[in-house]
């Protein structure tokens, strides 16, 4: 591969033993290319499969590189011909491993190949020219001093420029591959400062504005070329008006869902339990709907706010969007249709920055939005819907009350057309008029357009007010589920009808809270067998039983279901489900 001698039989035993170690590295790195590929790409990834995808290359290789020393071929024909067997070979291979076409298996194969060629071509090269720099430099000098250091410098200068080049640019967020794009417009630039240096060598120190000028050139024409190519990659999704979504379809679908917590102990940091913070709840949500999600502090309502969003990772159970699972690694798609508003917007909102660029951030970043004037006039749309003046875009938050910073974020969360919106607890931290102001906004929201809410909160007059079915939980479990009336007006769960008798009213005749709630919330960890609710029952159709067996669905009408170990009192039999 390297040599073209006619050697002894020991020199080419040795040349044969450089090539094969050399080659060895080279398949290490177009297994490495190719790994970058296939996560990228989101293929079979088993590690074994990019050894016997590039493995051809390594004995192709192997064998050209005996004809190329026994016979003294041309070095760059032999890198022409080999390219074509190891191409057909590795394309078939990676057709059947990681089940592409043709076309996308030939450009896999096709980058790898290049990535190699390359290096190889530059490995021959600085053997070639290595023996003849270094004997120019036994006759050092003051010339040649100044033409090294010089060359350090220049590339220095060379690495920062390709640097910032590629970094800069207004699009340039949306690019994944910035790093590739660096090092592919920097590796000619110093490969030919380096041929310059070996080909002038005392007199390159004199011509150094010259030569640092063609690397910079080349350097940035590489960039703005990948960039260019790389910002027509880009998903741009048109700015569409909030449109009106056809209500009464299932919009997220959610099936025994899991979410533990492992915890770890003793020396080896082994796995020595869980915390059970969701365990096992299905429901969903309509467009155009409401669902409360209600419960005690610690029930797991955030917990399955965040596996909703892809926060925390499920344990078991699925997460249908519109009938299609939610992967793990959400996609910016899956962003742009999953919103949430956050129970603290002091802590959603950076303090450095306007309005504007706070709600610019997911139309740049999702939606490909990078014109000013274009961002702007949506920003100044977006301030409008939720009832905010023009002014307020060039203003920073600690200029706004509780109740406009809470309007923002909303504003935020609708930047990017979204069709699903988690409210987690939006309005605990704000003043009785201004959580008038924002339900109300947020039901009009909806009428409007359609949207989605999952409403988590522990304030049931909320819930009363804006939701259209109720999901109680306790303890990571849901204990009863049905319409806002069902719940509100004929609870039958122990747990609901001590919640809903645990709110405090304003009558001024009743002064003294008629309810509270006995005992305190089990341990996640390890929670009471049976009914996880036994240990604080109050209820008249509490048995031995409750102790031991684990609760069912009950049935109590059409929508309204308990889990519970006995049917209520008054409660027929034949009703359960």
């Amino acid at each position: 591969m390297l040599f073209q001698l006619n050697l002894p039989p020991l020199d080419i035993l040795f040349s044969l033993i450089i090539n094969m170690i050399i080659s060895l590295l080279l398949l290490i790195l177009g297994m490495k290319i190719s790994k970058l590929i296939v996560e990228e790409k989101k293929w079979d990834d088993y590690p074994l499969n990019t050894f016997i995808v590039i493995f051809p290359w390594f004995i192709i290789d192997n064998f050209f590189s005996i004809i190329l020393i026994l016979f003294q071929f041309d070095f760059y024909l032999v890198q022409l011909i080999k390219i074509v067997p190891f191409l057909l070979i590795s394309t078939y291979l990676a057709t059947n491993i990681y089940k592409l076409n043709y076309k996308n298996a030939f450009l896999f194969i096709l980058v790898v190949q290049i990535s190699i060629s390359v290096i190889q071509v530059l490995i021959h090269i600085i053997w070639e020219e290595f023996p003849a720099f270094m004997a120019s430099l036994r006759g050092i000098d003051y010339a040649m001093n100044s033409s090294i250091i010089m060359y350090f410098i220049s590339f220095v200068v060379i690495l920062g420029f390709s640097v910032i080049f590629v970094y800069w640019g207004n699009k340039v967020q949306l690019v994944k591959r910035k790093k590739m794009i660096a090092i592919l417009s920097l590796a000619p630039s110093l490969y030919i400062l380096t041929l310059l240096l070996v080909k002038f060598k005392r007199d390159f120190f004199a011509n150094i504005a010259v030569f640092l000028v063609i690397p910079l050139l080349i350097a940035a024409v590489i960039a703005l070329i990948l960039k260019q190519i790389a910002y027509s990659k880009i998903p741009y999704r048109e700015i569409r008006g909030l449109n009106i979504l056809e209500k009464g379809k299932i919009l997220l679908d959610i099936k025994d869902l899991k979410v533990y917590y492992p915890l770890f102990g003793g020396m080896l940091k082994r796995q020595i339990g869980a915390v059970k913070a969701v365990d096992g709840i299905s429901f969903n949500i309509k467009t155009g709907e409401t669902v409360g999600l209600v419960g005690e502090s610690g029930c797991g309502k955030t917990t399955v706010a965040k596996a909703i969003l892809g926060l925390v990772g499920k344990t078991e159970g699925k997460i249908l969007y519109y009938n299609d699972p939610i992967p793990e690694q959400y996609s910016k798609y899956l962003r742009q249709k999953i919103q949430i508003v956050f129970q603290d917007p002091d802590a959603s909102l950076n303090p450095r920055m306007k309005i504007v660029d706070i709600i610019a951030e997911p139309l740049r970043n999702l939606m490909g939005i990078t014109k000013k004037d274009e961002i702007r006039r949506r920003v100044l749309e977006l301030l409008d819907k939720v009832s905010l003046k023009p002014e307020h875009m060039d203003r920073f938050p600690h200029e706004f009350s509780g109740g406009q910073k809470q309007r923002i974020i909303i504003a935020r969360a609708l930047a990017c057309n979204p069709d699903l919106i988690i409210l987690d607890e939006p309005t605990s931290a704000l003043d009785v008029s201004v959580q008038a102001q924002i339900l109300n906004l947020l039901k009009q929201l909806q009428k409007t357009y359609g949207y989605g809410f999952l409403f988590i909160t522990h304030n049931l007059s909320v819930v009363n007010h804006i939701a259209d079915r109720v999901a109680v939980m306790y303890l990571g479990k849901f204990v009863e589920v049905g319409k806002t009336n069902q719940i509100f007006l004929s609870p039958t769960h122990p747990y609901t009808i001590a919640l809903l008798e645990s709110r405090s009213d304003i009558d001024p005749e009743k002064q003294e809270i008629r309810f509270v709630l006995s005992g305190e919330v089990p341990s996640p960890i390890a929670p009471p067998p049976g009914c996880t609710f036994n240990p604080r029952c109050s209820s008249d159709a509490r048995t031995k039983e409750c102790e031991y067996d684990l609760p069912h669905k009950i049935k109590i009408e059409e929508d309204h279901y308990i889990w519970c170990v006995n049917p209520p009192v008054g409660f027929t039999p034949s009703q359960e489900e």
